[in-house]
């Protein structure tokens, strides 16, 4: 399978990040091997990261890409039944078995990887299957744990596969949510002893449910199979106690494992055929392309002149959209940024915010001021840095000590000795991207649940598409991290104002404008 130069991408997706392991092969023998992981939040592959791929696809044209499915919802099916199987897809899993999964799920891998193509597809059934290749396993319950899943087999005495089943594992998310969760450290301990717990139910839960079944086999060991280490051995120990069975934890190397299925013995296990690769130094189609060039040079001849117009017309629109140049968007967000964290640090900590506004060279802010001297000790001289004009209104000049006002400060002051970042890198402008392209990009940097409307667009030399942003966040830093990634796109998208925060409960509402630019 393997020709003089290949390369293997291993995409996997987990639930927030996609990891992509390349290894390039000279003759078959590993020449070079790098990997790379990305963010990610929506159900079709992001346009920098395609974009990406399909450059290495180019320069590497036998290229294969293979991952495994999104969503696993396979099951073994006998192989004289699975021909019975509807709504379906089946796949080779070995001597007696098929493995099936449904369309629909099949059809949601495919479509991730939509911009890119896809060569291979596989189960996490199939990376249980690979170690039972390479190991005996007889009187075993054999465990996969991989993106929230656990992945079960048990075989018998011969070493065949008698049970299998895949249940659902806790995540930390849903820790987050729970009533328990206090921060980051509080909530990684509960979630340790939590993930034990389950783990160690769903293990004596079919291990109960398959002697109910089978008698004639009796499980003498438990493998567990992990990518990321969530288990101590202290709780390794204490569960071949609870088990009475020997435990064998063992990690794995996802990556291998996918490429040694990407192989031509395993190729059949796959969902989907691979892709059809370019063939070099095929003589067959050399004279073939050499003879149609003969009989239509004479064609060719006679346009040329036309072509030779449409290549320079082609040649100075590129030449007109190279000399665009586009926003720098780090420096626009790093200056917006920088305003921001200016004026948090200006207003002192006995000042309890409860909606902030930067609109242009105005500020404004409401809160509560819990000693009645604080604007004239702390706030005042701190805000004189950055505006020069403020207006403080007292809402209830009844009160004492606790008093609530409103700020207002304008004509900005220019922050000293500021060092604001740059942009280095080039602008992907391979492409003029759509209204319902570019809100597709921009509601993937965003959170969860976050609210983006298109409101308006400008068309010159730049066109901009402009976007009014609402988002929930729980500090300040959060919204910082968004503009951080905002940065590391290879698009010009710059935020700018008006920017407002408001304290909702435990939560900062922030509404902000953001605009996307890119070569008419």
């Amino acid at each position: 399978m393997f020709t003089k130069e290949s390369l293997y991408i291993n995409a996997i997706k987990y639930d927030t990040q996609l990891k992509l392991d390349y290894k390039k092969l000279n003759n078959g023998e590993i020449a070079d091997a790098y990997n790379s992981v990305f963010l990610v939040s929506d159900d079709i592959l992001a346009h920098d990261i395609a974009h990406k791929l399909n450059a290495s696809q180019e320069e590497t044209p036998v290229s294969f890409i293979s991952t495994l499915l999104i969503s696993d919802t396979t099951k073994l099916i006998p192989k004289k039944s699975s021909s019975k199987i509807k709504d379906c897809e089946i796949a080779h899993f070995n001597e007696d078995y098929d493995i099936a999964v449904l369309k629909t799920t099949l059809f949601e891998t495919k479509h991730y990887f939509e911009k890119t193509g896809i060569d291979y597809i596989y189960s996490a059934f199939h990376i249980l299957n690979l170690h039972l290749e390479q190991n005996i396993c007889k009187n075993q319950l054999l465990i996969f744990l991989f993106n929230n899943k656990a992945f079960i087999l048990i075989l018998n005495d011969s070493a065949s596969i008698v049970f299998s089943k895949t249940i659902d594992l806790p995540t930390f998310e849903t820790v987050k949510k729970t009533h328990f969760y206090d921060d980051d450290v509080v909530g990684q301990k509960l979630f340790d002893e939590i993930y034990y717990l389950e783990l160690s139910e769903i293990i004596h839960n079919n291990l109960n449910e398959f002697y109910e079944k089978e008698s004639n086999t009796f499980i003498e060991k438990v493998t567990i199979l992990y990518t990321l280490k969530q288990l101590t051995q202290e709780q390794i120990n204490q569960l071949s106690e609870d088990l009475l069975l020997e435990i064998d934890y063992h990690p794995i190397n996802i990556d291998e494992e996918i490429f040694e299925l990407s192989k031509d013995k395993h190729q059949k296990q796959s969902f989907v055929k691979p892709r059809a690769k370019e063939k070099k130094n095929n003589l067959n189609t050399l004279y073939i392309l050499v003879f149609f060039a003969i009989v239509f040079f004479g064609v060719y001849k006679l346009f040329i002149n036309i072509e030779t117009k449409k290549e320079e017309v082609v040649k100075t629109v590129q030449e007109v959209k190279k000399s665009i140049v586009l926003p720098d968007h780090v420096n626009k967000n790093d200056k917006v940024q920088k305003r921001i964290e200016a004026v948090f640090e200006a207003i002192p900590y006995d000042v309890v915010l409860k909606e902030l506004t930067m609109d242009g060279d105005i500020l404004q802010f409401k809160g509560t001021f819990l000693n009645d001297d604080t604007y004239i000790k702390s706030l005042e001289p701190e805000l004189r840095k950055l505006y020069d004009t403020i207006e403080v209104k007292i809402e209830d000049e009844t009160k004492k000590n606790i008093l609530d006002v409103v700020v207002t400060a304008q004509d900005t002051i220019e922050l000293e000795n500021p060092v604001y970042k740059k942009h280095t890198e080039k602008y992907i402008i391979d492409e003029f991207l759509p209204i319902s392209r570019v809100t597709e990009q921009i509601k993937i940097l965003m959170p969860e649940n976050s609210i983006v409307k298109f409101k308006s667009s400008q068309n010159n030399e730049v066109t901009k598409f402009n976007y009014s942003v609402n988002i929930l966040v729980k500090s300040p830093k959060e919204f910082f991290d968004l503009i951080d990634n905002v940065n590391n796109e290879l698009y010009s998208i710059n935020i700018s104002y008006p920017i407002k925060m408001i304290r909702v409960e435990d939560d900062i509402e922030i509404d902000f404008m953001l605009t996307f630019n890119q070569p008419q």
